[in-house]
């Protein structure tokens, strides 16, 4: 018993040694070598990254400028085109068409939305329907051949 209570202190004394700081400097330094170079290697990957972001947003904002340019000018065409299209005067056609497209754009999108949960619904029935169909017909698959396999 002696014997192995002197071993465990032997073994934290060594361990207080080497832990001292200004015993065995030499022993650490690889390590310090190495997280210095570390340090460096990730200051460079740092600034290299922060140098690509700066410029990835410079020219993010130049090309949202030159779109907002372009987008303004198109819609301004549009409506030029538009306006001239329809002229000045408006009578009863122009609205009369106004008034028909908004009425089929309303009861379409209307039809969509009352019609995509029962769409889901239909599909999820089916599906189910489908997994029934399926595992009914292995199970009897299974049941005959365990049959063919009993004669």
């Amino acid at each position: 018993m002696r014997s192995s209570m002197s071993s465990v202190r032997d073994g934290e004394d060594v361990a207080r040694k080497i832990d001292r700081p200004g015993k065995r400097p030499g022993l650490l330094k690889p390590l310090r070598w190495l997280k210095d170079g570390l340090s460096r290697a990730v200051g460079q990957v740092r600034d290299r990254v922060r140098a690509s972001v700066r410029s990835i947003r410079s020219l993010l904002a130049r090309a949202v400028g030159w779109l907002g340019e372009k987008v303004k000018s198109r819609t301004r065409l549009v409506k030029t085109l538009f306006l001239a299209a329809i002229g000045e005067d408006r009578g009863f056609g122009f609205w009369w068409l106004v008034v028909t497209v908004a009425l089929a754009l309303a009861i379409g999108l209307l039809v969509a939305v009352l019609l995509s949960p029962v769409i889901g619904i239909l599909a999820a029935l089916i599906v189910g329907i489908w997994m029934l169909v399926r595992r009914g017909r292995s199970s009897e698959s299974r049941q005959m051949t365990k049959a063919r396999h009993a004669n």
